[in-house]
């Protein structure tokens, strides 16, 4: 058995003439004037000017992130200890030992540190203008 999911049809003369002549009629009249984003005619462009100023000097502050965070990858990829006890730490849950590792390798930016039993991801923040997570697994 055919199954109909629209058991209703709509044929074109069901509508009363004068309702079908209604919403097929062309308008003449202009379009509204009040546009949700308003048009000007010289500059199309419906975006600000562009200013570079703010993206260079986050360019510039995340640099010194990224500095920040190679300290730590290379203290990991240089002692065997240091990688062990931070592992360590991060899988018994004890935050403040994984936050004292990460600090005893020079950091001195704001950072906050997440742990799962793949991997550790640190944020490294500076105030307002950027951030830099960085995910290693184990």
């Amino acid at each position: 058995m055919y199954y109909n999911p629209h058991p209703y049809f709509v044929y074109p003369n069901y509508y009363p003439t004068w309702a079908w002549a209604m919403a097929n009629q062309s308008t003449t009249q202009q379009p509204s004037r009040h546009l949700a984003m308003p048009t000007n005619p010289a500059n199309r462009n419906p975006f600000p000017p562009v200013n570079i100023n703010k993206l260079k000097t986050s360019a510039k502050r995340i640099k010194a992130i990224m500095q920040q965070a190679q300290l730590l990858t290379d203290k990991i990829d240089e002692s065997e200890q240091f990688a062990h006890d931070l592992m360590d730490a991060a899988q018994q849950s004890n935050k403040t030992e994984v936050e004292k590792l990460i600090a005893s390798t020079g950091i001195t930016i704001k950072f906050e540190t997440n742990y799962t039993p793949d991997g550790i991801r640190i944020i490294f923040t500076d105030s307002d203008c950027c951030k830099l997570t960085l995910n290693l697994n184990w």
